[in-house]
């Protein structure tokens, strides 16, 4: 199983790369749907709602009005705060019923519209970012939604900023071309990446290790950063932290494009590793099942001198006195 990120900020067109991928043979799970199921009429979410926020959140047919609802807690940090405690673990639980009654060998696609803002990346073995400018999400929300400009630009300057999406990406998608156009770039990203990502994963097979020297990547770091999130979140205590080190771990300099990750630890995380699609290559090292991705991992304890070596070599190269 491959578990996917799927957000993009509201009226970015998240939802028509949504349909695509559930088109292909994706299972999504839409936290936007599970949002409604649970507070549904009758259900004890809804009752938390109006306890927290009064009947003038509910319309004429006892259902929730969320244009009324979202009008507090669009403008109010801690009446959205308040909304979320409610809703995040009755979602949460949805969720994971969801995710047990996938199959084995499913693309798991989680639609998060707030994935950014509530720092889920690292729970994702890959997060795709849709996005598209501000005046052009504002236009497709009148026409859409029929929201109100000055409604639809406080919408999105509540949410995560352009910047903040893109350290958390690994796909961007500009949704700014025709709905043809993004179907077709969906569609090259589930055959040349997410499906052999997923049997990648299930294969336990890695990514080989380029030996080509590429240009330098400005982005090496944020996908050394979000690489590392990941390999954390799977130790789960059983390592102490995860160093960026190697020729992609100093600014400015052509590299081979694989990022090399330290994970000091005198544990065994492997078996942890394996089923985020980071796979065992030999002794103490690991790779990445992600094919658009080549990542080598080394565990060693803080104390050996194969962690002593690789931290050292890095340092001299970034001060300038290495090789």
């Amino acid at each position: 199983m491959l578990r996917v990120g799927l957000t993009g900020g509201i009226g970015a067109g998240k939802s028509t790369v949504a349909a695509e991928l559930a088109s292909l043979g994706a299972v999504v799970v839409d936290s936007d749907r599970i949002a409604r199921e649970v507070v549904e009429p009758g259900t004890e979410g809804l009752a938390a709602v109006v306890e927290a926020f009064g009947d003038d959140v509910l319309d004429d047919d006892g259902r929730l009005d969320r244009p009324a609802l979202g009008r507090i807690v669009f403008a109010d940090d801690e009446a959205r705060t308040r909304l979320n405690g409610i809703l995040h673990p009755r979602i949460g639980a949805r969720t994971g019923e969801l995710v047990a009654a996938a199959p084995d060998d499913a693309v798991l696609v989680h639609d998060v519209p707030l994935l950014v803002e509530n720092g889920m990346g690292a729970a994702f073995a890959l997060v795709v970012v849709v996005d598209a400018p501000e005046d052009v999400r504002v236009e497709r929300l009148a026409r859409t939604r029929h929201m109100a400009e000055d409604d639809a630009r406080s919408r999105i300057r509540a949410q995560a900023t352009t910047e903040a999406r893109r350290a958390a990406a690994d796909v961007w998608i500009d949704n700014v071309g025709s709905e043809d156009e993004v179907r077709a770039g969906v569609r090259s990203l589930w055959r040349e990446r997410l499906v052999p990502f997923e049997a990648a994963v299930r294969a336990g097979s890695a990514t080989p290790w380029p030996d080509a020297v590429d240009d330098p990547d400005p982005t090496w770091p944020d996908q050394a950063r979000r690489l590392a999130a990941r390999l954390v979140l799977a130790g789960r205590g059983k390592l102490d932290r995860v160093e960026h080190v190697g020729p992609t771990a100093v600014p400015g300099r052509p590299a081979p494009d694989v990022i090399d990750l330290l994970v000091l630890s005198s544990g065994d995380p492997g078996p942890a590793f394996a089923g985020i699609g980071f796979p065992a290559v030999d002794g103490g090292r690991f790779g990445s099942a992600d094919p658009a991705r080549p990542v080598r991992v080394t565990v060693a304890p803080e104390s050996s001198d194969v962690a002593a070596d690789l931290l050292d070599a890095r340092d001299r190269a970034r001060s300038g006195s290495g090789d």
